[in-house]
């Protein structure tokens, strides 16, 4: 008897149950989309690798780098443009924590209404300072946002020189500016990506092979082996200039006015006409969060009144742990710092920021005292160093639990320019010595 097989019940497919056998053609598909990434990244690795050796374009000048609008650069092109004449005889370095209460304190000092970008000076820090040599004082707010103490060693590194220089530094920091959770390494913040285009690949590898572990140092590697992600500002800027000759010509041909100053005026109109204004504080936090700066975006008028805002969870994220690797980083930067300033004779005032005991609380057990230590080994080696984390800063000069507002600003400005006046013998002896050490 012949053997029967058992019968199969057909498949039924549906509409929503499409047929899950594979065409020929997707197949092909995949199988090119397989092939395609590896041979996409050995051509990529490729070009890098020729790029790499003959090296095909020409490194471009801080005057060639694409512009964008950020602090950083905002203050880098006008520094450099004022000290054409002459340089600030004093800048004032820092994090939010400087340059909020400071600026808040300028506006009250002038009665004015005060734009940060347009405006980065502290004449009232100049004016409380004694100026032995009768020259008019200016003194330049270079504080940023989010800042460490790296960031302003390449800031002074990119543009301080003998020629270029100011006569003193007043340096504000704390805790934070050190072990901030939300950076890993100092070659990835918004200063070092700006600045390390002013140095050259020498000066960067010699300061960065001393101070960082392997791991922080994997953003500089990727630049500097992968020549075509080193070289993005060259790149930008060669396919763009076509483009930006088409567009020159268009708006030439349309009669278009893109002078700079119309630019500015229409932007500060923006602010006083038309537009419901912010609150006062929402102003002050977009300074802190901006990540685009341009004339007209914020204003800071006189006696205003911030409300109290509890920035706990945020600083409960930054002081998340001790992020020893960083500490030791930035402790690297500001030896690096202090011996660069004297080598150019510039003096140095660090200041411990204040703080509120709120604030202090969240930091990781031991960090404070590990920081305190490291600021009174600095002084003792002879730096200048003005504690002003202490009890006669109350919560009347704070508008959170680290910044302060312009009342306390005008009562920092004036600790510091205090301090200076009382031992500017002193620092001018120093700085004497130390040039001569040099």
């Amino acid at each position: 008897m012949p053997e029967t097989k058992p019968l199969v019940k057909p498949e039924i497919r549906t509409k929503e149950q499409p047929c899950t056998s594979e065409t020929a053609p997707s197949k092909a598909l995949k199988s090119f989309a397989t092939c395609s990434f590896p041979l996409a990244l050995a051509i990529f690795l490729g070009i890098n690798l020729v790029s790499g050796f003959i090296r095909p374009l020409k490194p471009l000048s801080p005057a060639e780098l694409p512009f964008k609008a950020t602090w950083e650069c905002q203050r880098a092109k006008r520094f450099l443009a004022d000290a054409q004449g002459q340089a600030p005889q004093t800048v004032l370095f820092g994090s939010s924590l400087m340059m909020i209460p400071t600026t808040c304190a300028e506006a009250d000092y002038k009665k004015a209404m005060i734009d940060p970008v347009v405006d980065p000076y502290s004449s009232c820090l100049a004016s409380l300072l004694i100026d032995q040599d009768s020259k008019k004082q200016r003194a330049f707010n270079y504080a940023l946002p989010g800042a460490m103490v790296s960031d302003h060693y390449f800031i002074e590194r990119a543009l301080f020189s003998q020629t270029c220089k100011p006569e003193r530094v007043v340096l504000g920091i704390t805790l934070r500016d050190f072990i901030d959770c939300g950076v890993d390494t100092p070659t990835a913040t918004p200063a070092y990506i700006h600045y390390r285009n002013y140095l050259s690949e020498e000066a960067l590898d010699a300061v960065l092979q001393k101070n960082l572990n392997l791991w922080q140092k994997r953003n500089y590697f990727a630049e500097r082996y992968l020549y075509l992600w080193g070289r993005h500002n060259e790149i930008q800027k060669l396919a763009t200039k076509p483009l930006q000759a088409t567009y020159d010509e268009l708006v030439s041909r349309l009669g278009i006015n893109t002078k700079a100053e119309n630019l500015l005026a229409t932007a500060k109109d923006s602010t006083t006409g038309g537009e419901t204004p912010q609150k006062s504080g929402d102003k002050v936090d977009a300074i802190m969060a901006a990540q685009e700066v341009k004339p007209g975006n914020f204003v800071i008028l006189p006696e205003m009144k911030l409300p109290w805002q509890d920035n706990t969870r945020e600083y409960k994220k930054r002081f998340a742990h001790k992020n020893e690797a960083v500490f030791k980083s930035e402790q690297a930067f500001l030896d690096d710092l202090l011996a660069y300033n004297s080598s150019l004779g510039i003096e140095t005032t660090i200041v411990n920021m204040p703080l509120t005991e709120s604030n202090m609380k969240l930091m990781p057990k031991g960090s404070y005292d590990e920081y305190k230590a490291m600021l009174i080994a600095l002084k003792n080696r002879g730096a200048d160093v003005l504690d002003l984390n202490d009890s006669s800063f109350d919560l009347s000069c704070f508008r959170d639990t680290v910044h302060m507002n312009g009342r306390g600003g005008a009562k920092l400005l004036a600790a510091i320019a205090s301090h200076i006046n009382t031992n500017q013998n002193e620092l001018a002896g120093r700085k004497d010595q130390n040039q001569k050490t040099n």
